[in-house]
């Protein structure tokens, strides 16, 4: 048992979409040599890191801050880092920016921009450059309050790799449209969260346990404003917390989920 791998604060994010077969959201396919969910298909996202709640940062974040992003995730100190965490996960991941300058939302419908921010983003990528280096550099604030906190979820104990992820959801912006990386992840789709289950079940595409009971959360809206206001939380987002299930040798081989209308099994999917 790893009864004593450190748990990592990790973010994820739903990007959502209007379509004529109802609200869309983005999944990435995780390359198939990835030391964590290889080859299964997941929302943008990553682990906080210690520069997602740095000052520079904190200082260029607008509708919340820390105080509230901590009463929200139970934290002492440092909440705010998952939303920003958030953000940069989300441009890293898909090329999706979440930010404004001067009150107007980052738009790349201009090539110009869309080039510029794409070298940020192999820079990002590469370590080269920072998340805050960037921002200050295009004078971005970043407005974390449309990102909606709405589910949470630990790692089972056992596992090689434990993270506390926040899940936030928010509506596609403007002029952006989001590219997998070529590295961590190798191919974008944009689906309805009902279509992601069909293809999960078909065996097309790879779902783990965590990303299944999301979609199951996000199927049955009519548009995004309506998903986003049926998943956002009236009090405190309570945290999520499978169990293993072991094979006699002593193998895990399912995941128990503890869900408001009782427990569910899923196969485990390293």
């Amino acid at each position: 048992m790893n009864d004593e791998v450190a748990i990592r604060n990790a973010s994820t994010v739903v990007l959502a979409r209007n379509s004529p077969d109802g609200p869309e959201v983005f999944m990435l396919e995780r390359n198939v040599k990835s030391e964590f969910v290889a080859g299964a298909y997941v929302f943008p996202g990553g682990a906080v890191d210690r520069h997602d709640g740095h000052e520079d940062l904190s200082a260029i974040c607008a509708g919340l801050d820390d105080n509230a992003a901590n009463q929200r995730t139970c934290m002492v100190s440092g909440g705010l880092g998952f939303w920003v965490a958030a953000i940069r996960e989300c441009f890293e991941e898909s090329g999706v920016l979440i930010a404004c300058r001067n009150d107007v939302p980052i738009d790349f419908s201009d090539t110009q921009v869309a080039d510029r921010f794409s070298v940020y983003r192999e820079s990002l990528n590469r370590r080269e450059m920072s998340f805050s280096e960037i921002c200050r550099e295009e004078s971005l604030v970043l407005p974390v309050d449309k990102l909606t906190l709405f589910s949470r979820w630990l790692t089972p104990l056992g596992m090689p790799r434990r993270f506390d992820t926040c899940f936030f959801i928010c509506p596609l912006p403007d002029g952006q449209a989001p590219l997998h990386d070529g590295h961590e992840t190798v191919n974008g789709l944009w689906c309805t969260p009902e279509q992601a289950l069909s293809k999960g079940e078909a065996g097309e595409i790879k779902l783990v346990a965590a990303t299944t009971k999301i979609l199951e959360t996000l199927r049955g809206h009519r548009s995004v404003a309506d998903l986003i206001v049926a998943v956002t939380p009236t009090g405190a987002v309570s945290t999520i917390c499978p169990t293993l299930i072991h094979d006699n040798n002593g193998k895990p081989t399912r995941v128990s989920i503890p869900m408001p209308d009782g427990e569910v099994e899923h196969e485990l999917s390293n």
